[in-house]
């Protein structure tokens, strides 16, 4: 084996370490500062046809869009672009049909999700969703 032989046998060794560490650190990077996360909802006791405001923190990257799905349906409106200003970027979410939605907010390959249960409407109306005069004056009833 020649010299020149070991240095590119060196050389191709080195770059490979490195390869390896970058990876690493690309992987353990969205644990140790979470791109997109700390997803949530609005409201409790969540009706068909109300809307709530869904919620993620960008504590990273906030010039990449953030993708809302419900049960891995687009929201409208999604995606939504968040703030360079602001550490989180939110969306109206209506839904459409009883049961468990799961929620999630992805920003390129990372995303958090939350599952909610969702009730059918109550007979009364956009009152079933609250922000009436129930919730105006509930401390008086």
């Amino acid at each position: 084996m020649t010299t020149q032989q070991r240095q590119f046998g060196r050389a191709g060794f080195g770059i490979t370490a490195l390869g390896a560490v970058a990876a690493s650190l690309v992987l353990a990077a969205p644990q140790a500062s979470a791109w997109v996360g700390n997803l949530g909802v609005a409201g409790t006791d969540h009706k068909v046809g109300c809307t709530y405001k869904l919620t993620a923190a960008v504590e990273v990257d906030r010039l990449t869009s953030v993708k809302f799905t419900d049960n891995g349906v687009d929201i409208p409106g999604s995606p939504v672009s968040p703030s360079v200003l602001s550490g989180t970027v939110s969306i109206d979410w209506k839904p459409t049909t009883a049961g468990k939605h799961k929620l999630e907010a992805r920003q390129l390959l990372i995303s958090d999700s939350i599952t909610v249960t969702v009730a059918e409407a109550g007979n009364t109306g956009s009152a079933s969703c609250g922000g009436g005069l129930g919730d105006l004056f509930g401390s008086l009833s």
